[in-house]
């Protein structure tokens, strides 16, 4: 079991463009709103084709342009990974924007992005390679972000958090060790315990509104969604989400878990070229699309933050073919 998209909250849609796009090199993959709340927007960045574990997703809202309290129970961060040897790179380019960086001695670089979301850069035996590489960024391809690697837990009772993920995940190799929740690929979530006088938790800019791990199909949320009640774990909702399906739990801390598939994926209304850069909302949605962007457009929101990658010879019946120099290194014209 694997990471899949980390969903927070910012207060500031063009900062939060600015950090993730054009310092961290993802790609911008997808321009929508909230499912639940179609009157904010969700916006989602990850490598080229938008890859389960690479995407991290954002709420830009105004109104959540004000401190948050990491009280009682709480995700905090997110943990990238990139290509070995690249740590350096990150370090001299992150101060070059006048952010924190600075690497600990576990060879981990921490910095942080507009709305105080700690980020954890770690180097993996990983790269990214052919329709991965985001060929519309000024990172060359051998620095640039692998993926999601995890987060912190931060719960009341950190036995009864390792208890949920451990008991409703062990068929899926989720292993629970100490205040570690590993999971495959040298993931992992770490549990904080808070203290008893802790405050409570409110949502402000740069809070997590939940984590999610990846499962194969349908049919492994059925079974978690009946082995969660056989168990006794608070669910929440069973839904289509359009790009995949996805199981929400309410862990015992109080945070919420999501599971979701990794199909159809976010070619689901886009082409490769094309994600990112239109009004994308599923199928479902299809009967409410224009009255949503006309509301959104008297907002001032036309959708059009980012052009169609126009890049020749990568993308090839639907598979992005990289091309090389003749040293061997991946060119970003």
């Amino acid at each position: 079991m694997k990471t899949h998209p980390v969903s927070l909250l910012t207060g500031n849609f063009k900062q939060n463009a600015h950090f993730y796009v054009d310092i961290l090199g993802l790609r911008f993959i997808k321009n929508s709103i909230n499912q639940a709340n179609p009157h904010m927007r969700h916006v989602y960045y990850g490598d080229f084709i938008g890859t389960p574990g690479t995407v991290v997703t954002f709420f830009p809202d105004a109104k959540l342009d004000r401190p948050r309290v990491d009280g009682k129970m709480f995700f905090n961060g997110i943990h990238f990974g990139v290509p070995a040897g690249a740590l350096p790179y990150w370090q001299e380019r992150l101060l070059s924007f006048n952010l924190p960086a600075t690497i600990d001695g576990r060879g981990i670089l921490h910095t942080q992005d507009f709305d105080a979301i700690p980020i954890e850069i770690k180097a993996v035996n990983q790269q990214q390679f052919d329709w991965h590489i985001n060929f519309m960024s000024v990172v060359p391809a051998n620095k640039q972000i692998t993926g999601i690697l995890g987060a912190e837990l931060h719960v009341p009772d950190v036995v009864a958090t390792a208890n949920f993920f451990e008991q409703l995940f062990s068929d899926y190799g989720v292993v629970v060790k100490g205040n570690v929740i590993n999971l495959a690929d040298e993931q992992a979530i770490y549990l904080y315990e808070t203290p008893n006088d802790a405050p409570e938790s409110k949502f402000g800019k740069g809070s997590t509104d939940h984590f999610a791990l990846a499962v194969e199909s349908s049919q492994d949320l059925d079974y978690l969604w009946a082995r969660a009640q056989e168990q006794g774990w608070r669910r929440e909702v069973y839904i289509d989400r359009g790009y995949f399906n996805s199981i929400y739990f309410i862990e015992p801390g109080g945070n919420r878990v999501e599971v979701a598939t990794t199909n159809p994926g976010f070619t689901l209304d886009e082409s490769v070229q094309d994600l990112g850069t239109t009004f994308a909302l599923p199928p479902r949605f299809d009967a409410n699309k224009e009255v949503l962007r006309k509301w959104w457009a008297d907002q001032g929101v036309l959708f059009d933050d980012y052009q169609p990658y126009s890049g020749t010879g990568r993308v090839n019946n639907a598979k992005v073919v990289a091309i090389h120099d003749q040293t061997g290194n991946t060119r970003n014209d």
